[in-house]
């Protein structure tokens, strides 16, 4: 056996201190039962004797060895810690649900007011394209004293504003059934 001089394990409580400052238990005759979770992980280092008494760790560590603390996680904690923490789990837990819809709900809303206002910027940009198409096409039939071919550039021009309106019309229809769709969904 090592002499108890040669390694002495570190960071041990003193002989006689009090276990229940050291292991946080709730209950000081099962306190004095545990050694310090830094004297287990060294595993008995001073011959497998917790310093200053002749009883070996309570994790039967042998020396040298690299005894593991076997105090259940449940016992180890503050009972009223444990509580505290699986409240807070499910109060956060079942307002997620409700939280998360409406988060989900405005993100399909937002895309689809996105949806309708690229569609607006589509009708118009077409408008301004058919305005100074029709205005060009007029000009060229009044130099020319024509109406061929400006009279179907002006058609087209027309057309073409009517589409973007019909465009317009689609997708407003359509975001707003996705959003009445997921609304009723979530």
């Amino acid at each position: 056996m090592a002499d108890e001089n040669e390694n002495p394990p570190k960071d041990t409580p003193p002989a006689g201190g009090n276990p229940a400052d050291e292991q946080g238990a709730a209950d000081p005759e099962k306190a004095g039962d545990k050694t310090s979770p830094a004297a287990d992980a060294q595993g008995g280092a001073g011959g497998g004797k917790a310093a200053g008494g002749d009883t070996p760790p309570a994790n039967g560590g042998a020396a040298g060895g690299g005894g593991a603390n076997n105090t259940p996680l449940s016992t180890a904690l503050n009972p009223q810690i444990v509580q505290a923490v699986g409240t807070t789990n499910h109060a956060v837990l079942n307002g997620a649900g409700p939280g998360a819809n409406g988060i989900a709900y405005q993100k399909v809303a937002q895309a689809a007011a996105y949806a309708v206002q690229d569609s607006t910027d589509y009708m118009r940009n077409i408008m301004s394209m058919a305005s100074a198409t029709t205005g060009v096409a007029l000009q060229k039939m009044l130099v020319e004293k024509t109406t061929d071919p400006y009279a179907d550039i002006i058609k087209a021009a027309t057309q073409a504003v009517t589409d973007a309106q019909q465009t317009f019309t689609n997708v407003g229809t359509a975001s707003s059934g996705v959003v009445k769709d997921f609304d009723s969904m979530a």
